[in-house]
C-alpha cells in the first residue's frame, strides 16, 4: 500500500513540474498521455519509389489496400511542389504504390510538417471502403476554410499556400 501511495505521488509531482517542455513526455512515461499519432504502428513494407497519386477513390486500383489513414499536417509557404515532395518522400519510406488525396483545409496551427497516423486496425480493399474519411475527425473538424489542392496545383513550383494545412491521406499498397 504505501509504495502504491508513493508511486502516485511520485507520478503527481513529475506531472506537476513539468511544465518546462516535458509535460508530454512526462504524462506518457506516468500513463497519463494520449497517443502519439506521429508514430506509425501500421504493416511495414519495403519502400518504394514509384507512387501513383490519385484525387477520387474510383482510381485507385482494385487490388490496392488501405495500409495507412494519415492527416498531413504541411507548414506556411509550401508550393505544390514541395507538398509532392514532402508527401512521396514519406509514402514511399512507408511502401506505397498509391496514395489517395482527400480534401485540405488552412490548418490552425504551424506545427511543420506533421504525419498524423490514425490506422487502419485492419488493411482493406480501398474499392470497398476508401473516401469514408472518418479518422482524425476531431482534429479535422477543428481547421480553419477548404483549400483546393488538385491536380491543377499538385506538383507546381508556381502554386504557394501562404497558410499552413492539413491534408486527408491514405497509403495504399496495390501488389
Amino acid at each position: 500500500m504505501l509504495k502504491t501511495v508513493r508511486c502516485i505521488l511520485v507520478a503527481a509531482v513529475l506531472v506537476a513540474v513539468s511544465g518546462c517542455g516535458a509535460g508530454k513526455s512526462v504524462k506518457n512515461l506516468v500513463g497519463l498521455g494520449g497517443d502519439d499519432f506521429t508514430v506509425y504502428k501500421g504493416q511495414v513494407y519495403p519502400a518504394t519509389s514509384k507512387i501513383a497519386i490519385a484525387f477520387q477513390p474510383a482510381q485507385a486500383g482494385k487490388s490496392c489496400r488501405v495500409f495507412a489513414e494519415s492527416l498531413v499536417l504541411f507548414p506556411a509557404n509550401q508550393t505544390g511542389k514541395d507538398i509532392e515532395n514532402s508527401l512521396l518522400a514519406e509514402a514511399g519510406q512507408r511502401g506505397a504504390d498509391q496514395v489517395l488525396i482527400g480534401q485540405t483545409r488552412q490548418s490552425k496551427d504551424d506545427d511543420g510538417l506533421q504525419f498524423l497516423y490514425y490506422g487502419p486496425t485492419y488493411e482493406y480493399l480501398c474499392v470497398d471502403q476508401c473516401g469514408g474519411w472518418k479518422f482524425g475527425y476531431k482534429l479535422w473538424e477543428a481547421q480553419g476554410e477548404w483549400v483546393t489542392l488538385g491536380y491543377n496545383e499538385w506538383g507546381k513550383t508556381g502554386v504557394r499556400f501562404e497558410t499552413p494545412l492539413v491534408m486527408q491521406v491514405v497509403m495504399l499498397r496495390c501488389q
